[in-house]
């Protein structure tokens, strides 16, 4: 690693490894095991690692078959070609010492936007947040939003309103990004761009389904991520065919069963229009509680900003733990 990321915060970070996942780094654990294929984590490795001239050994053992029994059953005896390894890609995150850890979008058809920014530490004094919105055409929309943040908070709420918005639909696919910057003073520390939409989803009891107070009809298919060429390693241009594929036929939705897709794929249906169940593993088998949590938790970090989806799903109807029903609203 260059010697000039030393200081860095380095993540090591998996998109997505079948099925148990342990990995040392120069002869030290960097993670001890994780269970669940079709997700992604991470590891913060910056005391494990040499920077400059001097090598490292990344050693990553990965079992097809899970300790966990349940796993097996959520994600391997399933109605699909089972394969193992590491299928998504595998990269590193530099990131300065204090940094923008992830964030949490919420923009309305009227216009309103709030977001939650995470920190990987609570800062000192005088540090602060921006937001700036720009459109397709890469102009500033409204105003920037400023929120300070309190010395020992490790977030901030950020909060706005934007007039003559263009909303997002699967038909009307309006796309905008943000910028947030975290700032000590006026020196930037890190900034992360997110890509989202204005839309607002409503469910009314015995009617259907409204989508920027319009109510939609949904025509859709269940998706499997896999090519008979590649198995589960997908490229960019896969996904998005798939997508397009699905236009072509004249639906607006897509199910992804039973796991959660490549990123690009999600990025596909927002830039294309195509409305999106995101699913957590399962099939006539079930995640226990306790791995069920992690995982969705690092499915909802993921995927939380993609306006295309706007159902979460706990697992397949033959295979879900009711008792994870409560943990999707904690991440979105």
């Amino acid at each position: 690693l260059p010697a000039e990321w030393e200081g860095r915060t380095i993540k090591l970070v998996f998109e997505g490894v079948m099925t148990d996942c342990s990995v040392d780094i120069n002869g030290r654990r960097a993670v001890k095991l994780h269970q669940g294929a079709f997700y992604r984590f991470k590891a913060d490795v910056t005391d494990r690692i040499f920077f400059g001239k001097k090598d490292n050994l990344l050693e990553v053992t990965v079992n097809k078959e899970s300790t966990n029994p349940q796993v097996n059953l959520a994600e391997r005896r399933a109605d699909y070609w089972n394969f193992g390894g590491i299928f998504r890609p595998v990269f590193i995150e530099a990131l300065p010492a204090l940094n923008i850890e992830r964030t949490c979008i919420d923009a309305q058809a009227d216009g309103t936007f709030t977001a939650k920014v995470f920190l990987g530490q609570a800062p000192g004094e005088n540090y602060k947040v921006e937001a700036v919105v720009t459109g397709k055409d890469g102009k500033q929309k409204g105003n920037i939003l400023i929120s300070a943040l309190r010395p020992g908070s490790d977030f901030v709420d950020m909060q706005g309103s934007f007039e003559n918005v263009v909303t997002w639909t699967a038909e009307t696919p309006a796309l905008y990004d943000v910028t947030f910057k975290l700032k000590n003073n006026d020196n930037v520390i890190h900034l992360v761009k997110e890509r989202f939409a204005f839309r607002t989803i409503k469910v009314k009891e015995g009617d259907g389904l409204y989508i920027n107070g319009r109510k939609v009809l949904i025509k859709g298919i269940n998706r499997h991520s896999f090519r008979p060429e590649t198995g589960r390693t997908l490229s960019k241009k896969a996904n998005y065919d798939d997508v397009r594929l699905i236009k072509e036929m004249n639906m607006n939705a897509v199910r992804l069963s039973h796991y959660p897709p490549n990123p690009e794929f999600l990025q596909a249906c927002d830039e294309l229009g195509l409305y999106v169940m995101n699913e957590l593993g399962g099939w006539h088998g079930k995640y226990d509680t306790e791995t069920g949590k992690q995982l969705i938790k690092e499915m909802l970090t993921r995927d939380a900003n993609h306006p295309s989806i706007i159902w979460w799903s706990n697992g397949n109807e033959g295979g879900w733990n009711t008792e994870l029903d409560g943990e999707f609203a904690k991440w979105d």
